[in-house]
């Protein structure tokens, strides 16, 4: 018989014919591990590190099922798992995954109220083959850019996509008007309240400190000094809805509105009927259509360049629009989101100049050019618009493109400087009037520049990292020799002895 005496030191723990690895090899994995996901995180890969958390939840979850009866027909219980038996452990795995995802989204959409109401069909000129059309043929996605080159761009981008710290903001206060003054208050992305001293007027309303719907999957807002709820604005008399998307169209915020006046492209009234707004509160328009709400106040809706849906079967069910709002002799524009078009130019000729237009500019990416405005193209629109004042939107409150969170209002800011259009940087929640001194002060500056981390910015931190990976190595080099010198030994022992 082969010899008994085995190192005891160097002998794993047995059970039956499975053998337990030592502890060593997992410290040095581990040690490794944390070591490479530090370096991603001190340069700003943080999404390869959540791709790395699921691959591990994924390995547990293969090592779980391994030691189970599944598919172990023709193997011997307690044995390592064959290739065969692994590959199919992970279809067994990716299938489940795949079936609740599809479970969730068809009870997501057939029970949950935030989808809205059914799609209908429409007598509209923008309405053909079951689906609202752009003026001009469009698609979401660029030409210039592929789905797979955008996904490994969130991967690796470098870019300070959301604010270090809280965004420095203004507490809203309800200050008193003059007779003919028009008070503008940005409360972020793309919710303005525009007021007089007899009409309050609120764009596409999200507010709060919730995450974006539907349910807890869409991204946080940023975190500000002030924190801006619907009760603590005057009571709104109208409401200016661009189109259904998420963060435009929020089911809380539009039920606590339910008894003002909406106004919304075609299709929209169905997803606000289901959210018991009465029908009488709601009117909806087609691109063009004006509305005469008082001697003094009118709204019109203009095309823009874009899409709509909120959920993956209601693509384009429902109109999405630009508003021209005439107030007291004034004019403002509100685009919603949209792609530049030369529509712009046509809209300016029609109902400008406008006193003040509020530019989508923000969350854009070579990818999805044709619905999404660079800088650059928001201060032509203006000029298309013929516009007094720009400010800015659809910036300063979630994290859903690959630029820095202050990109948008410096590259406009810095465009309109150089083409001599004047640009309005209000902070979030600072009320100012029409017509007088325009807020530009480059308040975000500050913010970008926020501490990072201990971890992400301590020089020692960085310096430990290469010895780190190499004693992870080291442990699991010398901890393989280990278990090769063992595995030979067990093999010696339990080896037939010679006649």
């Amino acid at each position: 018989m082969a010899s008994e005496g085995i190192n005891q030191d160097l002998a794993p723990e047995t059970f039956g014919k499975h053998t337990l690895k030592p502890l060593r090899a997992s410290r040095g994995t581990l040690l490794l591990l944390v070591t490479v996901m530090l370096w991603l995180y001190r340069n700003h890969f943080q999404p390869v590190n959540v791709i790395i958390v699921i691959l591990g939840f994924v390995w547990l979850a293969l090592k779980g099922l391994s030691k189970t009866s599944l598919f172990t027909k023709n193997e011997t219980s307690g044995e390592k798992p064959t290739l065969k038996r692994k590959a199919r452990l992970i279809t067994f795995l990716i299938a489940g995954f795949f079936t609740f995802v599809i479970i969730s989204a068809t009870l997501f959409i057939n029970i949950s109220p935030q989808v809205g109401g059914d799609s209908l069909d429409y007598d509209s000129l923008n309405y053909r083959d079951g689906a609202f059309q752009n003026l001009i043929p469009t698609d979401v996605s660029s030409e210039n850019s592929s789905f797979w080159e955008t996904m490994a761009a969130y991967m690796v981008s470098g870019e300070q996509r959301s604010p270090g710290a809280p965004l420095p903001t203004k507490e809203f206060i309800l200050e008193p008007l003059e007779s003919e003054e028009i008070s503008v208050t940005w409360f972020g992305h793309s919710t303005i309240l525009i007021r007089s001293n007899n009409v309050t007027i609120l764009t596409d309303p999200l507010v709060g400190e919730d995450n974006m719907d539907p349910l807890f999957f869409g991204p946080s807002p940023f975190s500000l000094e002030f924190s801006y709820e619907l009760e603590d604005l005057p009571p709104i008399d109208y409401v200016l809805i661009s189109h259904d998307h998420y963060d435009h169209l929020d089911m809380g915020a539009i039920k606590e509105l339910r008894d003002s006046k909406f106004y919304v492209p075609l299709g929209i009234k169905a997803h606000l009927l289901r959210w018991n707004v009465p029908g009488e509160n709601v009117q909806e328009l087609d691109w063009y259509d004006e509305v005469n709400v008082s001697e003094h106040l009118g709204f019109a809706l203009t095309p823009a360049q874009h899409f709509s849906g909120r959920s993956l079967f209601n693509s384009d069910s429902t109109l999405w629009g630009s508003w021209v709002i005439e107030l007291q002799n004034q004019s403002l524009f509100f685009s919603g989101d949209s792609g530049y078009t030369e529509e712009f130019k046509t809209i300016g000729e029609k109902y400008g100049p406008f006193d003040i237009a509020f530019l989508e500019s923000g969350q854009y990416n070579q990818a999805w050019e044709n619905i999404h405005m660079f800088p650059e193209q928001v201060v032509q629109a203006g000029i298309d618009l013929n516009t007094s004042v720009i400010l800015p939107i659809h910036n300063s409150k979630y994290t859903l493109a690959l630029h820095s969170w202050d990109e948008p209002l410096e590259r406009v800011s810095g465009e309109g400087e150089r083409r001599n259009m004047s640009v309005a940087t209000p902070m979030i929640g600072e009320t100012f009037i029409l017509g007088g001194p325009i807020p530009n002060d480059a308040w975000w500056l500050n913010v970008s520049n926020a501490s990072p981390s201990f971890l992400e910015s301590n020089s020692f931190v960085g310096y430990l990292l290469p010895p780190l990976a190499v004693v992870g190595m080291f442990w699991m080099f010398t901890e393989r020799n280990e278990r090769s010198r063992t595995e030979e030994k067990n093999g010696l022992q339990n080896a037939p002895e010679e006649e």
